[in-house]
């Protein structure tokens, strides 16, 4: 019965190739990334309304954050420079906010660069229409951006998204 280690190979085959796909091309990031946004948080905009971003360090090592800058791509162009005491630790979740109407609801891009003014890290053309509790954020925490890694659910601020493998903890 030679056959039957050849169609427990094959079947093996098929469950790594359909199950695996996702995961063969998903990639960590080796930098800090911007992991979530709310361009739109519950309540009036023009008043009181704190729009935020959430950073993520998925390195193994602290990251110094000063003079990093997050900005918005659109409108105003709002943009907030870090402080210095802004560390960013392994695995560790930063959420910053700025100004009331930092970003704009519809085809928003929020960008952030290091110090020498250079992008480290963007997120897709992002839109919130709105006032709820939902954000766009990574799948999961650090991944590789691309318009297929990005999702619309309930914010979760300052804490993981999911956690694709391993990384710092």
């Amino acid at each position: 019965m030679s056959t039957l280690p050849l169609a427990g190979a094959f079947a093996a085959l098929l469950f790594v190739g359909f199950f695996g796909v996702s995961y063969a091309t998903d990639q960590i990031a080796d930098h800090v990334v911007i992991n979530e946004v709310d361009t739109n948080p519950p309540g009036d905009d023009a008043r009181s309304v704190v729009e935020w971003v959430e950073l993520y360090n998925p390195t193994e090592k602290s990251v110094n954050l000063s003079g990093w800058q997050i900005s918005s791509s659109v409108g105003q162009k709002k943009t907030l420079t870090l402080p210095p005491s802004a560390i960013i630790k392994p695995g560790q979740f930063l959420v910053y906010s700025n100004q009331i109407l930092w970003f704009s609801d519809i085809s928003e891009q929020v960008v952030l660069k290091d110090k020498n003014g250079e992008i480290i890290d963007q997120t897709q053309v992002i839109s919130d229409k709105k006032n709820d509790a939902n954000s766009w954020q990574r799948k999961y925490d650090g991944l590789i951006s691309d318009s297929n890694q990005w999702i619309f659910r309930m914010s979760s601020p300052g804490s993981s998204n999911g956690k694709l493998f391993g990384g710092p903890t």
